[in-house]
């Protein structure tokens, strides 16, 4: 029976020892996963903050998208009609230069002609 009970009571002392290692383990493992939810939840706010920042800047660069749009499409049209005001006086320049022509030609026919009917008074004047 001494036999026994000594037996029993190491056995008891293993199973006080395991409860109480048991114990701090459950109280390690408490604090780690305490501490990893912790980081777990940081790391989810901080994706959610730079989503955030992801979505304001691609919304930012969307509207400047659009307003450089506008820009170009203004300057586009600016150009356009600088373009076309530039041909039609570039047209204008080349009519009034044909016109100046056929002046000089009928100013240079009217004075061949002027000459033409004075040339025989000439002659008989020398």
């Amino acid at each position: 029976m001494v036999r026994e009970r000594e037996e029993w009571e190491r056995y008891r002392e293993q199973l006080l020892r395991h409860v109480k290692d048991f114990e701090k383990s459950k109280a390690a493992f408490d604090e780690e996963n305490a501490k990893f939810e912790s980081d777990r939840k940081s790391e989810e706010w901080g994706r959610e903050g730079l989503r955030g920042k992801l979505r304001v800047a691609e919304d930012l660069l969307a509207k400047e998208r659009a307003e450089w749009k506008k820009i170009c499409e203004k300057d586009n049209q600016r150009m356009y009609a600088g373009r076309s005001k530039i041909t039609d006086l570039e047209a204008q320049v080349s009519e009034l230069k044909g016109k100046v022509e056929d002046e000089q030609a009928e100013k240079k026919r009217v004075e061949v002609l002027s000459l033409l009917t004075h040339l025989p008074f000439m002659l008989f004047a020398c």
